[in-house]
């Protein structure tokens, strides 16, 4: 387990509870293993549970590199209720009678959100427009128009639809809304619906099964070089990593984004590859790590 206080990084895999933000689960993440630098790769809801990972210290320079970019959920449609921020805990703003929906309807459904398509951004979201974060405008009374993004979604798993509320599994790509996704189930079903119990299990290469519902855990806690898993990694001599710490290419056969590790196995540096050359593009260490 990385030492309070560490000058490097670590990346922490927290099960969060529900009822608080992301930003609050991840900074009570950090404090608890004493790092004042920390950030977390995708937002969940405060009433969302699941998979955050957390970035802390000098980790939270990969986060682009670890934030995956599809992410696993599964989320209980509530069909023939509509509210204010598309899930359970909004203000209700309708309800119709939807008993006449079978579980074969939405399966059928669920053909037409397979694949790429258009989804409007929900009004309660971090999403600015014109400068104001889509929830601030939404609490102040205003309809912001808000922008329609491209997503992906697929690997739908389902379960029995009882009394209106069905329990769903997806994988979606980076920036889906699941309640957006429940909306407008909702509406090719011909009726309004919301998401409930959102729950993400999986965020790129990593599982809620490696997490921990706890602050400091030593089996949630990856060391930097164990979260850039699924990049190519190349062990370097001593005299390679000096050249590292000033961003030196060295020659490696690989193409693409790779890690350079000391003979530690700790990470260096992640840099780009062109078959022939790595030239680091983030450096983690000085010499006076080495």
């Amino acid at each position: 387990m990385l030492q309070p206080g560490s000058a490097s990084g670590g990346v922490y895999l927290l099960d969060k509870a529900e009822g608080i933000t992301s930003r609050k689960a991840a900074g009570a993440v950090a404090k608890a293993n004493g790092f004042r630098k920390y950030g977390h790769c995708g937002t969940l809801d405060p009433d969302a549970t699941g998979l955050l990972v957390v970035i802390l210290g000098k980790a939270t320079r990969l986060a682009s590199y670890i934030s995956g970019s599809t992410k696993r959920y599964s989320f209980d449609l509530v069909t023939g209720v509509s509210t204010d921020t598309l899930d359970m805990s909004g203000r209700v703003l309708e309800e119709v009678d939807s008993s006449h929906l079978s579980t074969l309807d939405v399966v059928n459904v669920l053909a037409d959100f397979t694949g790429t398509f258009p989804q409007k951004v929900p009004v309660f979201s971090a999403v600015r427009v014109g400068g104001n974060r889509g929830y601030k405008l939404a609490r102040q009374g205003e309809t912001p128009d808000m922008p329609v993004r491209e997503v992906t979604a697929g690997s739908w798993e389902h379960g029995e639809l009882e009394d209106g509320r069905i329990t769903l599994e997806v994988t979606v790509s980076q920036g889906t809304y699941v309640r957006a996704l429940a909306r407008d189930i909702g509406k090719a079903l011909g009726t309004f619906a919301v998401a409930d119990r959102i729950r993400r299990t999986v965020a790129g290469l990593f599982s809620v099964t490696e997490a921990s519902k706890d602050n400091c855990s030593e089996q949630a806690m990856l060391s930097m070089a164990e979260a850039m898993r699924g990049y190519p990694g190349k062990l370097v001599a001593d005299s390679v990593a000096e050249g590292i710490v000033h961003g030196n290419p060295f020659p490696w056969e690989v193409v693409g984004t790779a890690t350079a590790l000391n003979r530690r196995g700790e990470l260096l540096a992640v840099g780009v590859g062109d078959g022939s050359v790595f030239q680091p593009k983030v450096v983690l260490v000085d010499e006076a790590m080495l």
